[in-house]
Protein backbone atom coordinates (compact mmCIF):
# COMPACT_ATOMS: atom_id res chain seq x y z
CA UNK A 1 0.00 0.00 0.00
CA UNK A 2 1.28 3.64 -0.97
CA UNK A 3 1.68 6.31 1.80
CA UNK A 4 -0.64 8.41 0.80
CA UNK A 5 -3.59 5.72 0.81
CA UNK A 6 -2.29 4.34 4.21
CA UNK A 7 -2.72 7.58 5.46
CA UNK A 8 -6.50 8.26 3.57
CA UNK A 9 -7.58 4.95 5.29
CA UNK A 10 -6.16 6.55 8.56
CA UNK A 11 -7.89 9.91 8.34
CA UNK A 12 -11.35 7.72 7.32
CA UNK A 13 -10.79 5.30 10.14
CA UNK A 14 -10.29 8.43 12.81
CA UNK A 15 -13.19 10.41 11.24
CA UNK A 16 -15.38 7.35 11.76
CA UNK A 17 -14.45 6.79 15.24
CA UNK A 18 -15.20 10.74 16.26
CA UNK A 19 -18.01 11.08 14.91
CA UNK A 20 -19.07 7.25 16.65
CA UNK A 21 -18.26 8.79 19.61
CA UNK A 22 -19.62 12.02 19.98
CA UNK A 23 -23.56 10.57 18.49
CA UNK A 24 -23.07 8.10 21.64
CA UNK A 25 -22.41 11.09 23.70
CA UNK A 26 -25.33 12.68 22.42
CA UNK A 27 -27.17 10.13 22.51
CA UNK A 28 -25.88 9.78 26.35
CA UNK A 29 -26.97 13.65 26.82
CA UNK A 30 -30.01 13.57 25.65
CA UNK A 31 -30.93 10.42 27.33
CA UNK A 32 -29.49 11.50 31.04
CA UNK A 33 -29.83 15.68 30.86
CA UNK A 34 -33.44 15.88 31.86
CA UNK A 35 -32.52 13.86 35.46
CA UNK A 36 -29.17 15.41 35.74
CA UNK A 37 -30.57 18.82 35.67
CA UNK A 38 -32.99 17.92 38.10
CA UNK A 39 -30.55 16.75 40.40
CA UNK A 40 -28.43 19.99 40.08
CA UNK A 41 -31.29 22.62 39.32
CA UNK A 42 -29.59 24.86 42.02
CA UNK A 43 -26.96 25.30 39.96
CA UNK A 44 -28.77 26.69 36.88
CA UNK A 45 -30.95 29.31 38.61
CA UNK A 46 -30.06 32.41 37.64
CA UNK A 47 -30.11 35.34 40.00
CA UNK A 48 -30.30 37.81 37.55
CA UNK A 49 -33.81 39.76 37.38
CA UNK A 50 -34.87 39.84 33.68
CA UNK A 51 -35.24 43.28 32.47
CA UNK A 52 -39.01 43.52 32.67
CA UNK A 53 -40.99 42.98 36.01
CA UNK A 54 -44.70 43.72 37.05
CA UNK A 55 -46.69 43.84 39.40
CA UNK A 56 -49.54 40.94 39.90
CA UNK A 57 -52.66 42.31 40.69
CA UNK A 58 -56.19 41.25 41.81
CA UNK A 59 -58.19 41.23 38.87
CA UNK A 60 -61.79 43.47 39.09
CA UNK A 61 -64.56 43.26 36.90
CA UNK A 62 -67.27 45.21 36.55
CA UNK A 63 -70.11 44.27 39.37
CA UNK A 64 -67.33 43.53 41.67
CA UNK A 65 -67.81 45.37 45.34
CA UNK A 66 -65.43 44.92 47.78
CA UNK A 67 -65.64 46.86 50.76
CA UNK A 68 -69.04 48.34 49.81
CA UNK A 69 -67.91 50.08 46.83
CA UNK A 70 -68.60 49.33 43.64
CA UNK A 71 -65.45 51.52 42.39
CA UNK A 72 -62.52 49.60 40.60
CA UNK A 73 -59.58 48.91 43.03
CA UNK A 74 -56.53 48.44 42.45
CA UNK A 75 -54.59 45.84 44.71
CA UNK A 76 -51.13 44.32 44.18
CA UNK A 77 -48.92 42.06 45.84
CA UNK A 78 -45.91 42.61 47.83
CA UNK A 79 -43.37 41.37 50.21
CA UNK A 80 -44.21 42.27 53.32
CA UNK A 81 -40.13 43.05 54.33
CA UNK A 82 -38.62 46.32 52.82
CA UNK A 83 -35.62 44.14 51.26
CA UNK A 84 -37.63 41.39 50.38
CA UNK A 85 -35.21 38.92 52.27
CA UNK A 86 -35.68 35.12 52.95
CA UNK A 87 -38.70 34.34 55.04
CA UNK A 88 -40.47 37.81 54.06
CA UNK A 89 -44.51 36.92 53.86
CA UNK A 90 -47.03 38.59 51.30
CA UNK A 91 -49.55 40.92 51.26
CA UNK A 92 -51.51 43.61 49.63
CA UNK A 93 -51.26 46.90 48.95
CA UNK A 94 -52.97 49.62 46.40
CA UNK A 95 -50.61 49.03 42.94
CA UNK A 96 -48.18 51.95 42.88
CA UNK A 97 -45.47 52.39 39.86
CA UNK A 98 -42.83 53.24 42.50
CA UNK A 99 -42.72 50.51 45.19
CA UNK A 100 -39.85 48.16 44.28
CA UNK A 101 -41.31 45.29 46.90
CA UNK A 102 -44.23 44.94 44.06
CA UNK A 103 -41.83 44.09 41.21
CA UNK A 104 -42.35 40.10 40.21
CA UNK A 105 -41.46 37.95 37.56
CA UNK A 106 -42.25 34.72 36.49
CA UNK A 107 -39.00 31.95 36.10
CA UNK A 108 -39.92 28.48 35.23
CA UNK A 109 -43.28 28.08 36.85
CA UNK A 110 -42.37 29.81 40.05
CA UNK A 111 -42.58 33.70 40.85
CA UNK A 112 -39.87 35.99 41.74
CA UNK A 113 -38.99 39.11 43.52
CA UNK A 114 -37.42 41.39 41.36
CA UNK A 115 -35.85 43.30 44.66
CA UNK A 116 -34.39 40.33 46.01
CA UNK A 117 -34.56 37.54 43.68
CA UNK A 118 -35.99 34.94 46.17
CA UNK A 119 -39.50 32.74 45.17
CA UNK A 120 -43.13 32.66 46.26
CA UNK A 121 -42.77 29.32 48.90
CA UNK A 122 -45.75 27.65 50.26
CA UNK A 123 -45.41 26.21 53.64
CA UNK A 124 -48.99 25.13 54.57
CA UNK A 125 -50.95 28.16 54.26
CA UNK A 126 -48.28 30.32 54.24
CA UNK A 127 -46.52 32.13 51.35
CA UNK A 128 -42.96 33.48 52.19
CA UNK A 129 -40.16 34.06 49.94
CA UNK A 130 -37.48 31.87 50.12
CA UNK A 131 -34.04 31.20 48.07
CA UNK A 132 -35.28 29.58 44.96
CA UNK A 133 -34.72 25.76 43.89
CA UNK A 134 -36.42 23.24 41.98
CA UNK A 135 -39.02 22.16 44.91
CA UNK A 136 -42.91 21.57 44.19
CA UNK A 137 -43.57 23.82 47.01
CA UNK A 138 -42.19 26.97 44.63
CA UNK A 139 -44.03 25.86 41.75
CA UNK A 140 -47.25 27.54 40.25
CA UNK A 141 -49.93 26.59 37.80
CA UNK A 142 -51.96 29.04 36.05
CA UNK A 143 -49.71 31.27 35.59
CA UNK A 144 -50.40 33.76 32.32
CA UNK A 145 -48.84 36.64 30.58
CA UNK A 146 -52.01 37.61 29.32
CA UNK A 147 -55.31 36.80 30.85
CA UNK A 148 -56.41 36.45 34.86
CA UNK A 149 -55.55 33.55 36.08
CA UNK A 150 -55.54 31.48 39.62
CA UNK A 151 -52.30 31.20 41.56
CA UNK A 152 -52.60 27.92 42.39
CA UNK A 153 -50.24 25.39 43.43
CA UNK A 154 -48.68 22.98 41.02
CA UNK A 155 -50.90 19.84 40.30
CA UNK A 156 -53.71 21.32 42.19
CA UNK A 157 -57.09 22.86 41.55
CA UNK A 158 -57.89 23.25 45.00
CA UNK A 159 -55.67 25.77 46.90
CA UNK A 160 -55.08 29.40 45.74
CA UNK A 161 -53.17 32.49 46.60
CA UNK A 162 -55.87 34.90 48.11
CA UNK A 163 -57.01 36.40 51.68
CA UNK A 164 -60.44 35.20 50.59
CA UNK A 165 -62.32 37.99 51.27
CA UNK A 166 -62.88 41.73 49.99
CA UNK A 167 -59.16 42.77 50.17
CA UNK A 168 -58.07 45.62 52.13
CA UNK A 169 -54.76 47.33 52.86
CA UNK A 170 -51.53 45.26 54.59
CA UNK A 171 -54.02 41.58 54.37
CA UNK A 172 -51.90 38.81 53.74
CA UNK A 173 -51.66 36.34 51.25
CA UNK A 174 -52.13 32.93 51.69
CA UNK A 175 -53.21 29.25 50.15
CA UNK A 176 -57.30 28.83 50.96
CA UNK A 177 -59.68 27.12 49.02
CA UNK A 178 -59.90 28.71 45.08
CA UNK A 179 -64.07 27.83 46.08
CA UNK A 180 -63.84 29.73 49.20
CA UNK A 181 -61.88 33.36 46.77
CA UNK A 182 -63.84 32.97 43.90
CA UNK A 183 -66.71 33.09 45.87
CA UNK A 184 -65.19 36.55 47.21
CA UNK A 185 -64.36 37.48 43.92
CA UNK A 186 -60.05 37.86 44.93
CA UNK A 187 -58.84 34.16 43.00
CA UNK A 188 -58.01 35.87 39.92
CA UNK A 189 -54.51 37.51 39.37
CA UNK A 190 -53.03 39.30 36.39
CA UNK A 191 -49.94 40.47 35.14
CA UNK A 192 -49.89 44.73 35.59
Amino acid sequence: MKPSTITQLLVTVICKAVTTARNETVTFLSQHAESFVGQHAESFVSTRAPASSFRLRLTWKNGYMWQESRSERWWCMRCKSSSCAKGSGIEIDKCSRNDSRQQFYFDNNRIRSKKSGRCLERRGRSIKLDTCDSSRNQRWDGLSISQPFQLREAGSNVKCASQHHEPKKGEVIYMTSCKKSRASKTDLWERY
